[in-house]
């Protein structure tokens, strides 16, 4: 059923003609777009003549803007953009929708730019997307915003319903966001990437089929995903490559050519700005958990390289931050719904009906299910550990390809770089240089005297430049490039003149870098392999660079410094050295930790000294525990069958015609006989071996006798500290190449580990244990049934591995400083909170009430109330008091 249409924007075809036939009710009716558009929707084919009337409409007055697009446009030509991209993408869809989109992108950046639209424009690969251009067409710079702003948002809404290929407008967009001076179409052109790309993962990972997005049946198109992310790399190391090229043109020749893109330089390049907002887009991507495969991470470490600031500088954020900024998206996400359900309107200033009564029960059981699943999922998280921790991503740093190519090339720059680079970018690139050669343990040389030029008592933000120094620290450097390091602290930092916050940061700093380097205490001389000193402890090492001990004992000295916060960083030094080389320490200093590790010899490994495992740690330990609760187990099963020898029924024995000869007590003769042929069977077997089995997990150790039990108790307890270090390694090999041990028995290991350490550098803990090993009871502060649970943190801050905070080797007046000032903060905006009014207008009746003059309220109805029961309540006690029979006030006479 055909239908001729005028619009409320002019006549079809004949300016005098402004209404319709309708051949149904023969009636005029003048249409408006929105009518018509309804129409079309619910009859697509009855209205297809009058479609390609307004597309035809929209093609000559798009021809007619073209010829001064400077000109103020017509409101007739924007709601025409409307109509038109809605009908076709979602009425006729398929070539006319092709046409429209060709139409509005040859608009935007001219007709010959426009290609990929179809069919093949679904099967189009990254390689052959054309990247961003320096210029487009003049028409199409020149364009008024709003054409411009129709135009986008025509094509988005084309997309939405999936009309257009994503990859075609994602070209598009990027080259519209390169080059187009309006911010605000710059923001809603980025936001619709990043949602178009979170949308066809988002329908994928439901599991859903959603053709308009792109997916296939609820699969992850990993094709379209790669093919985005090859087009953002392209644009990267495109800008990349254009960067290097003009600078190298510049640095070459005098004179620029202002039409060519060389002229643009750092921020101004359209290409550079493209390779920021691809960054920022990967970056988002990542941070909502939609790309986090290597792909994205080579694009974003490909940006760290550029030589744009600005989009090194957004790279390099990602990759220092990014953890922290996850983890505050969940909980804060965490905490908004928690209070969404934490509040219940109860209705108590309303009147109850059963609809309110039903809203308020059901608001109640929302939140106490609320409640229950956070509890729920706290627990699982503590118990299930392996599972939760499975769930989480590596650390964006770590899925680095080339760390050291990247390092090597940014440290190049931090050296070379004149007044390019600004003092807070440098500072950055040296951040994520030492994070990432602390990470991944690189050897990268030049780093550590780069670090000691910035190491001035006097340098700006010298107190980041010590944390990112102990960043870049891990056991492979050499001792004598942390040589170098210490020396220039204890220089510019630990010394007298200095003032007492520098002395407690380089007292720290110090300590961090020992930590993280213990090879720089052990020296580097052969001499100390295997000598003795005094008390039994090793000889102090000393270094042919400088003398360690004398080191070691200066800074044990600022123990008892007069300032506080120097104090405090002294006693970390002193409580540190105890536990990794008391042997440096004076006598006096070493402590009672400290005396019990000299004695036992504790130092640490000499740079490239590596104690080699010979077996599972603490296997050993575990057959030891193991051997002693079998045996206990075994004597308390001894005294329970003779009470049940003595007590139980058994000990009765049924006569039978009264002949005591033939009574039949049982096959305990015939098990004895067994039980000492298998013991002499085992007797033989240990004395063919060459080393005894200490443990008995065969069949046999549950067959043996009483007496065998008592004669071999010597061979079914293990007792460690009779074996050799060669004896125990080889018992530790044993055991850990012939079992598999369980989770249980980890957990178990690691216990019996950690006291036998504890022991170890306590001496009145090793005494009571050898008290208890004497009574038999080593192991029973040890249960079988002792969970893995680690000890909640009152620590909320989110902690990153290899990362070093600033405030962490500040001094302690410093970091109490900061931490009263953010409690303060704290509490004023509590307290602004609690005095803050939620609800809308003026003071209550009760506030006014309240600050009412008292000479205004005294004789008020309220308060001549309040002193009626006041006499009432007087009088009623003086009632009770007679009624008892005594009056209160009456004076009684002593006898």
């Amino acid at each position: 059923m055909a239908t001729k249409v005028a619009s409320a924007g002019g006549p079809l075809s004949n300016p005098s003609s402004s209404s319709t036939v309708t051949p149904s009710n023969s009636t005029n009716l003048p249409l408006k777009l929105s009518q018509l558009q309804n129409l079309i929707k619910r009859d697509p084919p009855a209205y297809k003549e009058d479609y390609d009337t307004q597309f035809r409409r929209l093609t000559s007055l798009i021809d007619i803007l073209l010829l001064s697009p400077n000109a103020d446009p017509s409101p007739k030509l924007v709601e025409l953009i409307q109509f038109i991209a809605a009908v076709s993408s979602s009425s006729f869809k398929g070539k006319e929708s092709d046409e429209v989109a060709r139409v509005l992108m040859g608009l935007l950046v001219g007709p010959g730019n426009v290609t990929g639209i179809g069919d093949a424009g679904n099967h189009i690969s990254a390689s052959a997307l054309p990247l961003v251009n320096d210029s487009l067409p003049l028409p199409a710079l020149q364009l008024h915003r709003d054409i411009r702003k129709a135009c986008v948002s025509a094509l988005i809404l084309m997309r939405n319903k999936g009309a257009i290929p994503p990859l075609i407008l994602l070209q598009l967009f990027f080259q519209l966001m390169s080059v187009v001076p309006d911010k605000n179409l710059r923001e809603s052109l980025y936001h619709h990437i990043v949602n178009d790309i979170r949308n066809i993962n988002k329908a994928s990972k439901a599991g859903k089929h959603s053709p308009k997005h792109g997916n296939n049946g609820g699969k992850r198109d990993e094709k379209l995903n790669r093919t985005i992310l090859s087009f953002f790399h392209r644009i990267v190391s495109a800008s990349a490559n254009e960067s290097v090229h003009n600078n190298n043109y510049n640095n070459d020749t005098s004179s620029n050519n202002s039409t060519s893109a060389a002229s643009f330089t750092g921020e101004d390049s359209p290409t550079d700005f493209a390779a920021k907002r691809a960054t920022q887009i990967t970056c988002d991507l990542y941070r909502h958990q939609v790309w986090t495969d290597e792909r994205s991470i080579h694009i974003l470490a490909t940006a760290a390289t550029h030589p744009s600031p600005s989009v090194m500088s957004r790279a390099l954020r990602f990759f220092l931050n990014i953890e922290e900024t996850m983890a505050f998206d969940k909980k804060s996400s965490e905490e908004d719904q928690w209070h969404g359900v934490q509040k219940v309107d109860l209705h108590l200033h309303s009147k109850k009906t059963k609809s309110r009564q039903r809203m308020v029960e059901k608001q109640l059981k929302n939140r106490q299910r609320k409640q229950n699943e956070r509890e729920g999922k706290t627990i699982a998280e503590r118990e299930d550990k392996g599972v939760e921790a499975s769930r989480k991503l590596f650390p964006a740093i770590e899925l680095l390809n080339d760390a050291q190519g990247t390092c090597e090339l940014l440290l190049k720059r931090i050296k070379s770089s004149g007044s390019k680079y600004k003092f807070e970018t440098k500072m950055l690139m040296l951040n994520f240089v030492t994070r990432v050669v602390g990470n991944h343990e690189l050897l990268l040389l030049p780093l550590y005297p780069l670090l000691q030029r910035y190491m001035g008592g006097h340098q700006r933000d010298v107190t980041a430049i010590l944390a990112y120094a102990v960043q870049s620290c891990h056991e492979y450097v050499p001792p004598q490039e942390i040589y170098g390091v210490l020396k220039t602290i204890a220089h510019n930092f630990i010394t007298e003149r200095c003032s007492e916050e520098q002395m407690a940061v380089g007292i720290n700093a110090a300590r961090a870098i020992c930590a993280r380097v213990p090879s720089v205490l052990a020296g580097d001389d052969e001499e100390d392999a295997g000598g003795k000193g005094e008390n039994g402890g090793s000889t102090v090492a000393i270094s042919a660079s400088w003398d360690v001990e004398a080191f070691v004992r200066d800074l044990a000295g600022y123990a008892k410094h007069r300032d506080r916060s120097v104090s405090i960083a002294g006693r970390g030094w002193v409580n540190f050295i105890r536990e990794v080389y008391p042997s440096l320490l004076q006598g006096k200093d070493r402590g009672l930790v400290g005396a019990g590790l000299h004695k036992a010899g504790e130092k640490p490994l000499r740079y490239g000294e590596v104690r080699a495992a010979s077996g599972v740690e603490g296997a050993d330990l575990l057959a030891a525990y193991e051997a002693a609760k079998k045996k206990k187990l075994e004597q308390g099963e001894d005294v329970e069958s003779d009470g049940d020898d003595d007590d139980s029924e058994s000990g009765w024995v049924e006569m039978k015609g009264g002949d005591e000869s033939d009574v039949e007590v049982g096959d305990d003769s015939d098990e004895e006989v067994e039980k000492e042929e298998e013991e002499d069977e085992i007797e033989v077997d240990e004395s063919d071996e060459e080393a005894p089995d200490l443990v008995l997990l065969g069949e046999e150790s549950n067959n043996g006798d009483d007496n065998g039990g008592a004669e071999n108790e010597g061979d079914r307890t293990l007792d460690l500290s009779k074996l050799s270090e060669k004896e125990r390694a080889k018992l530790k090999q044993e055991i850990s190449s012939t079992r598999i041990f369980t989770t249980a028995e980890f957990v178990k290991m690691r216990k019996l580990v950690e006291r036998q350490q504890q022991a170890r550098r306590d001496p009145r803990l090793a005494a009571k244990l050898k008290r208890a090993i004497a009574r038999g009871e080593e192991y029973d502060d040890i249960s079988d049934f002792d969970s893995d649970e680690e000890v909640d943190s009152d620590d909320d801050n989110v902690h990153i591995s290899g990362a070093v905070n600033p405030t962490d080797i500040m001094a302690e007046a410093k970091r109490k400083r900061m931490s009263k000032a953010e409690k303060l903060e704290k509490i004023l905006e509590g307290r602004q909170k609690w005095e803050s009014k939620e609800r809308a207008g003026g003071s209550t009746n009760t506030e006014k009430k309240r600050k009412k003059n008292f000479a205004m309220s005294k004789f008020s109805f309220s308060a001549r109330q309040k002193v009626g029961e006041k006499e009432t309540a007087k009088k009623g006690k003086k009632r009770e008091q007679l009624a008892n029979g005594r009056d209160a006030k009456k004076r009684r006479r002593k006898f």
